[in-house]
C-alpha cells in the first residue's frame, strides 16, 4: 500500500542518517606521510633537508589512536640529521594546534550529529504520502543540499585563502591553518576526525537547532540536513583527497574514482601556487563552473572596489613560507 511504502521510505532515509554517523567512527587505515603519489604533487622530496633516503623512508604507518606517542616515535625515527625536527616536518605551522581529538572536540561533534539526527528525523517524519512528485522532490533536496556544500565549501576556502591574517577577529586561526596547509599539505593525513571537523560542527550547530524549532517545510529541512551534513564533513574529504589510494578504505576510493566525492586529481590541481581555482572540497562538482566562469575572479574585484585588497592568489603572498624555510623542511625558494 501507500502507507506502507511511505514508511519504507521513512526507514529508508533514516538508515541513510545512521549510516553517515556511521561513517565518522569507522575506523580508517593507519594515516601516514604521504607517497610519493601525493609528494610528487605537492612538495618535491628531494628537496626536503631532512634526510638523503629515500621518500618511502617516510611512509612507515602510524597508528593515529596513539596521539602524542605518534610524533614521538616519527621524530625518535627521522631527528638527528642537525637541520629541522622530524616532529616540525610532521606538526602543524599554527601555534598550538594539535592533530589528535580532545574530549571538547568530540563532544562537540557529537552535539552536532545529534542535532543534525533530530533535524533529518523531523524532516523525513514530515514527508507527504509516497509518489512520484514526493520522491522527485525528495531526492532533488537532497542532491540540491549535497551540492550546496560543495558551492559553500568553495567560497569559504577560497575567503580563508586570499584574505586576512592571524590576528583577523573570529577567523584568524582558520586562515592561518588554512595558509599553513599549503606549506605542509601532508599534515591534514594525520588529523583524527573530530580533531578535524570540530570548528564546523561548532559553526553549523545553531543553524541546525534553528531548523528544529522554526522549520515546517520537509523538503526544505532535508536539504537543508544534507547541506550541513556534508559541510561538517567537508575537511574530512579534504583530508582523503591528500590521501593514497592504500591509505583510505576501499569504498572511499570508490566514491573518488566515481566523482561522488572530491577526487585526489581534482583538489591537488589546488596545490599548484598561486592557489587560485579548485576551492570546492565536498564532491568537487562546482569547480569547473566556478573558474571556467570567473566567479572567483569577479568575488575579488567586488572586494577590491570596497576594500582595496588584492587577494593572495594575486600577490603570491605566502604567510608561513619563511617559517617553513626556517625550519628547514624546505628550501628557499621552493614552491
Amino acid at each position: 500500500t501507500t502507507a506502507s511504502y511511505t514508511i519504507m521510505l521513512r526507514l529508508a532515509m533514516l538508515g541513510m542518517v545512521v549510516a553517515m554517523g556511521g561513517a565518522l567512527r569507522a575506523p580508517l587505515p593507519p594515516s601516514r606521510l604521504p607517497s610519493s603519489f601525493v609528494t610528487s604533487s605537492l612538495i618535491p622530496r628531494t628537496s626536503s633537508p631532512l634526510s638523503s633516503k629515500p621518500a618511502n623512508t617516510y611512509a612507515k604507518p602510524v597508528n593515529l589512536r596513539m596521539g602524542k606517542a605518534v610524533l614521538e616515535e616519527v621524530g625518535q625515527e627521522l631527528d638527528g640529521q642537525g637541520r629541522a625536527k622530524a616532529t616540525d616536518y610532521f606538526k602543524p605551522l599554527v601555534e598550538g594546534d594539535i592533530l589528535v581529538s580532545t574530549n571538547e572536540q568530540k563532544a562537540i561533534v557529537g552535539v552536532s550529529y545529534f542535532l543534525l539526527a533530530a533535524l533529518a528525523v523531523k524532516g523525513i517524519w514530515m514527508l507527504p504520502e509516497l509518489s512520484a512528485s514526493t520522491m522527485i522532490a525528495t531526492l532533488s533536496a537532497v542532491a540540491l543540499g549535497y551540492e550546496f556544500a560543495d558551492f559553500g565549501s568553495g567560497v569559504y576556502h577560497w575567503a580563508m585563502d586570499n584574505y586576512g591574517t592571524k590576528n583577523t577577529p573570529v577567523f584568524g586561526t582558520q586562515i592561518e591553518a588554512f595558509q599553513g596547509h599549503h606549506e605542509l599539505p601532508w599534515t591534514i593525513t594525520y588529523r583524527q576526525v573530530c580533531n578535524n571537523i570540530y570548528k564546523i560542527c561548532q559553526a553549523t550547530s545553531p543553524f541546525c537547532l534553528a531548523g528544529i524549532l522554526l522549520l515546517d517545510n520537509p523538503y526544505l529541512i532535508l536539504w537543508m540536513t544534507t547541506a550541513i551534513c556534508f559541510i561538517n564533513l567537508s575537511q574530512e574529504l579534504h583530508k582523503w583527497s591528500h590521501m593514497s589510494p592504500s591509505q583510505v578504505s576501499a569504498w572511499i576510493n570508490f566514491l573518488q574514482d566515481w566523482n561522488v566525492i572530491v577526487s585526489r586529481k581534482s583538489h591537488l590541481a589546488h596545490h599548484r601556487p598561486p592557489f587560485d581555482g579548485n576551492y570546492c572540497i565536498v564532491s568537487g562538482h562546482c569547480n569547473s563552473l566556478l573558474d571556467n566562469s570567473g566567479f572567483f575572479r569577479g568575488l575579488e574585484s567586488i572586494v577590491f572596489s570596497i576594500t582595496g585588497n588584492k587577494p593572495r592568489c594575486e600577490t603570491n603572498e605566502r604567510l608561513l613560507q619563511d617559517r617553513v624555510e626556517s625550519l628547514g623542511i624546505k628550501s628557499k625558494g621552493a614552491r
